[in-house]
């Protein structure tokens, strides 16, 4: 499209109206459009657009047509020579075009003060986040499928997850691998470090930060390039990098941190090529698309944005530019073409929650999320700070304001230009929010904010530089972009402004509010605390996501393949790791309550307590994962060729105190040759120990005495050669021998609790109680805050019970509990936390109204409190029977 075809265009635009000359308008676009694609024809051009439009119809229609297998092995072996050959590429053409670059980069720099305060302001950005927030990953089995791929690409040179393996040798025997959805280019760039750093990948933290500090150069440089406006460029990498979530996401290693540096770096080298406009900078330009490509499957959706703006240079001629660029574009973005091809209709996400047909309802929520207020606590509630988004939409709505205005005017100026390249780039965000279920009250979708987060930056900086040309145009002045001072001036107190607001949310950052919710990285960094504590050794996990153990160059493998391998083959394991052979109880072993409700996982806690009967454990660390699940590490000892649960169990024991006599049974149980012994204790006293014998059989045995009460009978089963304990068994039972009474047999005169209801011989949820990792079956359950009342009317001297937190639900802080009787305080516990037990015995000699009260401490979740084996002993023998409901 020449000059002289331009200005006639905007004469016709400006100057007529008419339906005659808008007919005349829509003819010359038309013939110039014409004009533009007819450089398509010859042969390097048709070849190309056809060779180039094949590769990705071909790829998408293999799996309809029958070769879905054929896709699936292509996503294996295919991406990496291609990625080699890409990034090689990249390499030598950028060698070639070393001299242009650094001539272009002279032509196009910015004034010196705008860069000195950009590179600070990065570097702050990069120190902050270093020393401000810890490095950890945001979705655990997001990050490590990336890791896990590395490793496979290193090592067995295919890009598939390698779920199990085994390290040793300096190489990687991988048990099982998988394809996976998730894109291949991080996987890559951590291979290209891998020969330097080595396989432990702790290292990509300090990777991330340095991509950070120049990720935000970049972004600074691409918006200079093609706006030519200092305050805007360098305030929408200062927007943009002041942003919580983009400075949690850079301490994370995910995908997305990636996506904002390949982003600035694509509009960058694009417009490089749009000026120079030679092959072998357009042929550049698409291998770093097709890089870019590799980020997340929807960022092939942004493609059109770019190629609209391409297309004018690339087709001024009938020559090798459009052909090369197409096809170099379409052949390296084929290993994401493979992924999403093989991936087709798969639903990533289910239930109330699966994706498709709630984009406008996203939006809607997701603006919600982005703009809620502080928490109670002072804490930013998510990791976006309201003022960028309103400041966002304000450019949104300016800009709208000024397109309109063009079109109206038929003059299709920059802001037009703009606002469709946005649109287009932003299709993108449209298959994110559509069909990936970007809902952000799914704190782990909160990650795709950083696709967006950019253009936001930028939309955010073009409102306040419009609202500022107006305010210097009303002072009386004429241009503000063109007074480099109060340009500048204005650019420093803005810059102040805004990290300022962002420091002010230090504590947020300090507190992680962005990953201490998420259960998995949690248990992550748990588990690391206690293996960084251990000597450096090889070591072999026996893990519910072995992969996340791979991704770090750990061997581990799944609790399912550890069944499976016999008790000598185990031996040989365990000698072959010197002992260090591990099990990890972890998150997929417990109650699906401890995931978001969003989530749609597979738990397999049955697998974990078959595997914990058959294999022999030691117990090695236990930590509790914010307050919602242990994690339990535990060293493999053997396998077992019995079930410990079913040894021994206990039937029906009676007995007297006068004749220090009673009678028990035991059940169901295995056969053993082993030399094993069963030692009986009754309440902590030895009865006496016998030889282990199979069969049911009854006894009678003679010793401690029986006491009104409680009374705890447990059976201990130990090897009489090495004295190691097989098996412990207790059984509970009541006897009202001299008038002792359960509590929880008399109904309560009143009762309130915060949430449910008062449950008998049940946790407050309905379930055996469960305190410290024991099992009771008699009491009452309760939720703090609560009253419970009971009409003892005198008859009893002592109150005994074990009060504490049912680990049905792990997620309080604590409570405190209070007994009163007839009003005064006769005990109380300021402090019963998870996993501590509260021994209450409290004389009620006299009392008629006995009181228990329960209150929640700073935290009011999860206050399930068991109330078990409460026990009245009375004054003097007297008849309660008509007291028992």
């Amino acid at each position: 499209m020449t000059v002289q075809t331009v200005r006639q265009m905007k004469l016709i635009a400006f100057s007529l109206s008419s339906r005659t000359y808008q007919k005349k308008l829509y003819s010359l676009l038309m013939k110039n459009i014409l004009a533009l694609f007819k450089n398509f024809m010859h042969p390097a051009g048709i070849a190309g657009i056809i060779i180039a439009a094949l590769i990705p119809f071909l790829i998408y229609l293999a799996p309809n047509v029958g070769e879905k297998e054929f896709i699936r092995v292509l996503d294996l072996k295919l991406p990496l020579p291609l990625f080699l050959v890409q990034f090689c590429s990249m390499v030598i053409l950028f060698g070639f075009l070393f001299r242009d670059f650094r001539s272009y980069i002279k032509e196009h720099l910015p004034p010196k003060p705008f860069i000195i305060l950009t590179v600070l302001f990065a570097l702050g950005a990069t120190l902050f986040a270093g020393s401000q927030i810890e490095a950890r990953h945001r979705v655990q089995s997001d990050e490590s499928v990336f890791m896990a791929i590395a490793q496979n690409m290193y090592f067995n040179q295919t890009t598939g997850t390698c779920d199990e393996g085994e390290f040793e040798k300096g190489k990687l025997n991988c048990f099982k691998d998988s394809d996976s959805f998730k894109t291949k280019g991080l996987s890559f760039l951590y291979l290209l470090g891998m020969p330097f750093f080595g396989p432990d990948l702790h290292w990509i933290f300090h990777c991330e930060l340095a991509m950070l500090f120049f990720a935000a150069l970049l972004l600074f440089f691409a918006i200079r390039a093609w706006t030519s406006d200092d305050l805007m460029s360098a305030l929408t990498s200062i927007l943009l990098f002041a942003q919580p979530t983009v400075l949690f996401q850079f301490r994370s290693m995910s995908v997305e941190p990636l996506y904002i540096f390949l982003s600035a770096l694509s509009l960058w080298v694009l417009k490089w090529a749009f000026d120079r406009n030679t092959l072998r900078h357009w042929i550049l330009c698409a291998l770093v698309l097709g890089f870019f490509a590799q980020t997340r499957q929807e960022t092939v959706f942004c493609f059109l944005a770019f190629l609209v703006v391409a297309l004018p240079k690339i087709l001024d001629k009938k020559d090798l530019k459009a052909p090369a660029f197409f096809v170099t574009l379409s052949l390296f973005s084929v290993p994401i073409l493979i992924t999403i091809s093989y991936f087709q209709g798969y639903g990533f996400q289910g239930g109330q929650y699966s994706a498709h047909g709630h984009f406008i309802e996203n939006l809607k929520s997701n603006w919600e999320v982005m703009t809620k207020p502080l928490s109670d606590s002072g804490l930013l509630a998510n990791p976006f700070l309201s003022s960028f988004n309103w400041l966002f939409l304000l450019g949104l709505v300016i800009l709208a304001a000024l397109v309109a205005k063009e079109l109206l005017s038929k003059n299709y100026g920059t802001n037009t230009k703009i606002a469709g390249f946005l649109l287009l780039y932003h299709i993108q965000t449209y298959m994110i929010l559509e069909n990936v279920s970007g809902d952000f009250n799914i704190e782990i979708n909160q990650r795709y904010a950083l696709v967006m987060m950019p253009t936001m930056a930028f939309l955010a900086a073009f409102g306040i530089r419009k609202l500022l040309n107006v305010a210097y145009f009303l002072a009386g002045k004429t241009n503000l972009q063109n007074d480099f001072k109060a340009n500048f001036a204005v650019t420093l107190i803005l810059s102040v402004i805004v990290c300022g607001n962002t420091l002010g949310y230090k504590e947020s950052f300090n507190k992680n509010i962005m990953y201490n919710r998420n259960h998995l990285t949690t248990e992550e960094v748990e588990i690391w605390k206690w293996l960084n504590q251990q000597p450096k050794k090889p070591r072999l996990f026996v893990y519910g996501r072995p992969w996340h153990f791979v991704a770090y160059g750990q061997s581990a493998i799944h609790y399912n393949r550890a069944r499976q391998i016999s008790k000598d083959s185990l031996q040989s394991l365990i000698q072959k790791y010197d002992g260090e052979v591990y099990y990890i109880r972890g998150l997929d072993c417990w109650d699906s309550k401890t995931y978001h409700a969003k989530a749609v996982e597979h738990r397999i806690p049955t697998t974990c307590d078959i595997f914990e009967r058959e294999v022999k454990l030691e117990d090695v660390y236990q930590v509790l994962i914010t307050r919602n699940y242990w994690v339990t590490i535990k060293k493999i000892s053997t396998r077992r060729n019995y079930d410990p649960e079913k040894l021994f169990a206990f039937g029906f024991w009676q007995g007297e105190p006068s004749t220090q006599t009673f009678i028990f049974n035991s059940s169901e149980y295995f056969g053993t040759k082993a030399p094993w012994k069963i030692r009986f204790t009754l309440n902590g006293d030895s009865i006496y120990a016998k030889p282990y014998q199979a069969g049911d059989y009854s006894d009678t045995l003679t010793g401690p005495v029986l006491k009104p009460g409680y009374n705890k009978l447990e059976a201990d089963i130990y090897d009489s050669t090495t004295s190691e304990s097989v098996a412990h068994i207790e059984n509970y039972r009541f006897f009202r021998f001299e008038g002792a009474l359960e509590l929880s047999q008399m109904q309560p005169t009143a009762h309130k609790q915060a949430w449910g209801n008062l449950s008998r011989n049940a946790s407050v949820e309905g379930h055996a109680f469960t305190l410290n990792g024991k099992k009771f079956t008699e009491g009452f359950g309760v939720h703090a805050s609560s009253e419970t009342h009971f009409d003892l009317q005198g008859k009893f001297e002592r109150l005994t019970a074990i009060v504490g937190l049912d680990e049905e639900s792990l997620c309080s802080d604590g409570i405190a509990y209070k007994v009163f009787g007839d009003g005064k305080l006769l005990y109380q516990n300021p402090n019963v936390t998870i996993g501590k037990l509260d021994s209450l015995n409290v004389i009620v000699h006299g009392v008629r109204e006995l009181l228990i009260s329960t209150d929640s401490l700073s935290n009011k979740n999860c206050d399930h409190v068991d109330i078990v084996h409460p026990t009245l002993f009375p004054s003097g023998k007297v008849d309660l029977k008509s007291e028992v409901k």
